[in-house]
């Protein structure tokens, strides 16, 4: 059977370089455009002769950071992805279908609908509206100062929803945020990240304190605050909070006065990850806003039971094992963890409590961790079902009855 050739169109790397060495290993990998130097896709095995390295804009991107920091590279967010979005439209090839990357995809898709090519888009987190109305609001909350999302990027973000025949999302939240803005649920499609099960495996801790493992930016977004709240809340004795991630102009107004429990580790590579997990009790991801943190899945194949709150994902990994049982209204927990509303210390608090005081649930929750992530979270799973998929809009296509685009 000849599988459909795919266009991948990416800013950077996110997962699509998971899923770009998937197809090509699968045989349906037409070519992957990239911001980022073959040197470094190769590290994926994605042959040289299907990538497309357009480097300009991620050089532009650090630039922009060195020169002015996180505002200053935020403004110029626009201009430098629109850059690599005009050259990546020249360079899509013949392939059957196009995926693209949102806030950067519009002229790749334009230029794919001239020419009779279904596409995707694929976005990672809710839907651009919501996330702004959640940012915005929280940081409002905390008296800080939000740097906007270029109004540039909102518009062109949402012109994109209109241009395709599917949404990719990867979760129930990023779905539900969807759905509440108007647009058609048939037009969306719902596939969760994967993990590398190879890289990231159970080790054997070699203490007894309760160590809770955050890993990801230290920001307002992640919800870095309610969780050195519920930390700090929940009063865990011989307990450690350890923080992974960088800084971002708010980390310490986030975290507050100097604890001695509290442990600012800084940037790891992702090679390093699977030890740092290895330290721990147990994952948290307190996140007001995202699409699904991919470091919940590397956490639960190292064996650790995750505590998330519902918007970030981690329920869909969760909920492979069952949809689990509402245990205080709000709380929701699962073979593999917990689940607690967002911007909520006080459940999220309850949780490591009850975690903590419940050695052998701890345990337990490991271990179906480690047989979830080994059964569900392959990315060849992953890219499996992004094949069928795309199969299914490419036939829609072909046979005229494809959803009506704007």
């Amino acid at each position: 059977m000849t599988l459909p050739q795919i266009t991948i169109v990416v800013p950077g790397r996110w997962h699509a370089f998971d899923l770009a060495r998937e197809l090509e290993q699968l045989g349906a990998l037409h070519r992957l455009v990239t911001n980022y130097p073959r040197s470094y896709t190769r590290r994926w095995n994605i042959p040289d002769a299907k990538v497309v390295s357009l480097p300009v804009s991620a050089g532009l991107t650090k630039v922009a950071w060195k020169v002015g920091g996180e505002a200053f590279a935020m403004r110029q967010q626009f201009r430098i992805n629109d850059l690599f979005a005009q050259h990546a439209a020249r360079h899509l090839g013949n392939p059957d279908l196009v995926h693209a990357w949102s806030a950067a995809a519009e002229p790749s898709l334009l230029a794919a609908r001239a020419r009779g090519i279904p596409t995707v888009l694929e976005r990672s987190s809710s839907h651009m509206l919501e996330q702004c109305r959640i940012l915005r609001e929280e940081y409002a909350s905390l008296d800080l100062r939000w740097e906007e999302t270029p109004h540039l990027t909102v518009e062109r973000e949402l012109r994109e929803y209109g241009l395709v025949n599917r949404i990719f999302v990867p979760s129930r939240f990023v779905h539900r945020t969807f759905e509440a803005a108007g647009f058609p649920a048939q037009r969306l499609f719902l596939n969760g990240f994967g993990v590398d099960v190879s890289r990231f495996s159970p080790g054997t801790k070699t203490d007894d304190a309760f160590r809770v493992i955050f890993a990801g930016s230290l920001s307002v977004r992640k919800g870095i605050h309610h969780l050195v709240a519920a930390f700090r809340r929940a009063g865990i004795p011989n307990s450690e909070l350890m923080l992974v991630g960088g800084s971002t102009a708010e980390t310490s107004r986030l975290i507050g006065a100097a604890d001695a429990r509290i442990c600012r580790v800084g940037h790891v590579p992702q090679n390093e990850l699977p030890a740092w997990y290895r330290k721990a009790s147990v994952f948290v991801m307190p996140s007001i806003e995202e699409g699904q943190a991919m470091v919940q899945a590397q956490a639960l194949a190292c064996g650790l039971p995750l505590v998330c709150t519902t918007n970030t994902g981690g329920e869909d990994f969760l909920a492979l094992d069952g949809e689990g049982r509402e245990v205080t209204p709000g709380v929701r927990e699962f073979a593999a963890g917990m689940v607690v509303p967002a911007e909520d210390p006080v459940h999220l608090a309850a949780a490591l409590q009850q975690l903590a005081a419940a050695p052998r649930k701890l345990a337990a929750m490991g271990q179906a961790a480690v047989t979830l992530a080994r059964r569900d979270l392959s990315w060849r799973r992953y890219a499996a079902a992004n094949l069928q998929e795309y199969g299914r809009v490419i036939e829609a296509a072909r046979t005229g009855t494809r959803e009506k685009v704007s």
